[in-house]
């Protein structure tokens, strides 16, 4: 299940993503880094320039299945996160415990500081700690018997507003069964800014995690930075404990009904979309990102200690950025889309026409023009359609439509005298070959 819901302010937002996190403290390294983070940092400021990346960013392991390709995900970026918070387990209805693979041994040698996240149902009830603790006893003892403590607990809740206080009360218990040297962290909703409990529920953690990206409206897409910085402020002046900030790094498909209402999400998992008028492609866009990084760099809220992102690049994850976009994104930079066009000779002068995205993110289908190949017969596959124009094929693809990076994408087919010059038409942030 991704972390990413239809946002409804009255009742419960539920979101996409999850966040938290404190920094490891290994020896010289860790200081290192952080003294070039502050000079980093301090640069932005008198500049009035780019964002100065955080010393230890956190991010979200929220697989279920743990892969030979998630195992090298984890050991690729150790470079990158300090701290990596794993979804170890789900309540599922009836009290049962849906539990994700994570493996204590795929941490073997790895110092980064692990937080152990629950996801809870946001349509049920506050959890109690009289079911939770006993479960997490044994999931933290199991961990700690293998080497790989955790470094504390987040509870991943779409608490509904009116629930809030009993969800406060909860926490509180939670907060006094675990040890002492674990910190308590959760997830917090942009829709709670407003009411008089949420002072309750911080006062409960140790830190929060405030959620900033959601779908509260299809054409907007995933992550609004105006929006998101206006949470952030506000959020700030609200607590008084430290808190990350959870930011996408990753694409989904909206599924809408015939008013254009959302009706499911679909991201890591496949959904089944019978009965569903329409779909709706949406990302995270990388400038929107850097750019939001950059204004609080040059005026971070107060409380502030980075960001978790969500989730780990994972080599087959058809939504996700690429490990090499967010190492892009967290340095200041905006990945670039790269397109390449693909004509394959068949028999009878017919070529096949297919697109590649050569970048890191998954981004819009361009259009594509096709001139000086005496075309007599064309047309598109699937969405894609063509118009011609005196020797000029445009074919172009249903708006929406997201191409995953590294994934090639079948565009039709022609029936030319010769093989004709293919060029992708420039769009914002693209680099098109």
């Amino acid at each position: 299940m991704l972390r990413f819901f239809p946002f409804i302010p009255a009742v419960c937002a539920r979101r996409v993503s999850r966040s938290f996190g404190r920094v490891p403290v290994p020896p010289d390294p860790g200081l290192l880094r952080r003294l070039a983070w502050l000079a980093a940092l301090f640069a932005a400021l008198v500049a009035g320039t780019a964002w100065a990346a955080d010393p230890a960013p956190a991010v979200y392991v929220w697989q279920r299945q743990w892969t030979p390709a998630l195992r090298a995900a984890l050991a690729d970026s150790r470079d990158l996160f300090g701290e990596v918070r794993v979804l170890v387990a789900q309540a599922g209805h009836g009290g049962r415990w849906l539990e994700t693979q994570a493996d204590p041994s795929a941490f073997s040698g790895d110092r980064r500081e692990r937080i152990a996240v629950i996801r809870y149902d946001g349509t049920g009830a506050p959890p109690e700690a009289a079911a939770l603790g006993p479960y997490l006893d044994r999931l933290l003892a199991r961990w700690r018997a293998e080497g790989m403590p955790f470094g504390g607990v987040e509870i991943d809740y779409d608490c509904a507003t009116a629930q809030l206080s009993a969800y406060a009360a909860r926490l509180r218990e939670l907060r006094e069964a675990l040890p002492a040297p674990l910190r308590l962290s959760a997830t917090a909703l942009p829709a709670w800014l407003d009411a008089s409990e949420l002072d309750a529920v911080l006062d409960a953690l140790d830190e929060a995690v405030l959620q900033v990206h959601a779908v509260q409206q299809p054409e907007r897409g995933l992550f609004d930075a105006a929006t998101a910085e206006r949470w952030a402020r506000a959020f700030a002046v609200r607590t008084r404990k430290p808190f990350r900030i959870a930011l996408p790094a990753y694409g989904a498909r909206l599924h809408l009904d015939g008013d254009g209402a959302v009706l499911a999400v679909e991201s890591e998992m496949r959904l089944d979309a019978a009965d569903r008028a329409g779909t709706r492609e949406v990302v995270a866009e990388p400038d929107a990102v850097v750019g939001f990084l950059a204004r609080l760099a040059r005026e971070a809220p107060a409380h502030w200690r980075g960001v978790v992102w969500f989730r780990l690049p994972v080599a087959g994850d058809r939504r996700a950025w690429t490990l090499a976009a967010l190492r892009e994104v967290i340095a200041g930079e905006v990945p670039q889309w790269r397109f390449e066009t693909t004509l394959r000779a068949q028999p009878g002068g017919v070529f096949d026409v297919a697109i590649r995205n050569r970048g890191g993110i998954a981004a819009p289908a361009p259009a594509l023009h096709l001139t000086g190949g005496h075309c007599a017969a064309y047309d598109g596959v699937g969405d894609w359609r063509v118009r011609r124009r005196g020797d000029v094929l445009r074919f172009e693809s249903a708006p929406g439509r997201l191409i995953a990076p590294g994934s090639e994408r079948a565009v039709g087919w022609l029936r030319c005298a010769q093989a004709p010059h293919a060029m992708i038409e420039p769009t914002q942030g693209s680099d098109g070959k």
